[in-house]
């Protein structure tokens, strides 16, 4: 005799089919970047599309099973297959692994004790809840980036699927979580306090905690918020005369500064730092300042031109130095830029295709630096 599924088997299996439907969104999307011409596309956009797909695994699996851990495990899962898809399709090698996993690691919890509320509270229709939520998320994120500027501040700041996306970009092509670190609190205090009301339930007292818990972070998100999304803009990076970032005047925060501090520790181990002929050296050392300014990361890039000018004056002899930065504003198309695609070993994104952006920013900064 067959036998009938259980009430409780049948809304698991629809919702374990939803969680699969939403990791497509970020699957497709990355299968459509792969031929964008941009420095490296799916490091830009990597950050958004890893939050939804954490999100949608972790909440609606955690939802549909009843089982946090089941929700966790297979979001950070969701998370090393998505990252090893993007390298597959030519994503640069990651400049902070520890950074990106810890931001993946706290952001599947998070994520996964929403679901796990959503079935101690609404049981076998937890997870239409969960869909509802992943939906409404991923749709303003999307709006947010195709749209920038469609969009209040304070309505990102409320979402935790923003705060994954600044965490895991920062990580991405940024200085770390430390700079983000607001947004990994934010992630990490509202899973505490969700985890409490599931614990504490049928109790609704402990309710007036986790909202409570939620605005307070929101508000930490608001008055520190992690670096501006970075951007790529071939128009300016390929003119012939187009800006550079300014540079800063001011000192850098303590996040800056650190991430400063380590790539001129990075410097002194980095062998095309150390490259036999002195034009190449200089190219390469360049290259510190141009690629960032490629993606807009700000407040790192502004800071890094005086970190490569002190660099360009220790590395290259004093009655050459300005002779070869003028040769090399001259002519940013001679010579090689393969280092660009080693910047992770000084926690720096890496600069992947279309060789002629990088070319123009490494001349740029070569004409402003022999000033």
């Amino acid at each position: 005799m067959r036998a009938t599924p259980s009430p409780t088997q049948s809304p698991s299996r629809i919702g374990l089919a939803a969680a699969l439907a939403t990791l497509a969104l970020p699957v497709l999307a990355m299968l459509q970047l792969r031929g964008v011409p941009a420095p490296a596309p799916l490091a830009l956009f990597g950050g958004p599309l890893l939050a939804v797909g954490l999100m949608g695994t972790g909440l609606i699996v955690a939802a549909a099973t009843g089982r946090l851990w089941v929700g966790a495990g297979l979001a950070l899962l969701t998370g090393v297959g998505l990252i090893q898809l993007a390298r597959q399709l030519g994503m640069p090698a990651l400049p902070h692994p520890f950074s990106t996993g810890l931001a993946v690691i706290i952001a599947s919890l998070s994520f996964a004790a929403r679901g796990h509320l959503f079935a101690r509270s609404l049981a076998a229709r937890g997870w239409l809840m969960a869909l509802f939520v992943v939906g409404g998320e991923a749709a303003i994120l999307i709006t947010s980036l195709t749209l920038p500027n469609a969009l209040p501040a304070w309505l990102l700041t409320l979402l935790p699927a923003q705060w994954a996306t600044t965490a895991i970009q920062t990580a991405l092509t940024g200085t770390g979580t430390r700079a983000a670190s607001s947004a990994l609190i934010a992630l990490a205090g509202t899973a505490a306090t969700t985890l409490l009301v599931a614990r504490l339930l049928p109790q609704r007292w402990p309710y007036l905690i986790m909202f409570s818990g939620w605005l307070g972070l929101s508000a930490l998100v608001w008055l520190q918020p992690g670096p501006p999304p970075p951007r790529a803009d071939l128009a300016i990076a390929t003119a012939p005369s187009g800006p550079i970032a300014p540079i800063a005047t001011t000192p850098p925060d303590a996040a800056t500064a650190s991430a400063l501090a380590r790539v001129q520790r990075q410097i002194a181990k980095w062998p095309a730092a150390a490259e036999a002929d002195p034009a190449q050296r200089a190219r390469n050392l360049l290259l510190i300042a141009a690629v960032p300014d490629l993606y807009d990361t700000e407040p790192l890039q502004s800071h890094l031109p005086d970190l490569v000018a002190a660099e360009l004056k220790a590395r290259l002899p004093a009655d050459q130095r300005a002779a070869i930065l003028a040769a090399i504003a001259a002519h940013p198309e001679q010579c090689s830029v393969a280092a660009r695609e080693t910047l992770p070993l000084l926690g720096l994104p890496a600069n992947v295709g279309d060789e002629a952006p990088v070319r123009n920013r490494v001349g740029l900064y070569a004409a402003r630096l022999a000033e």
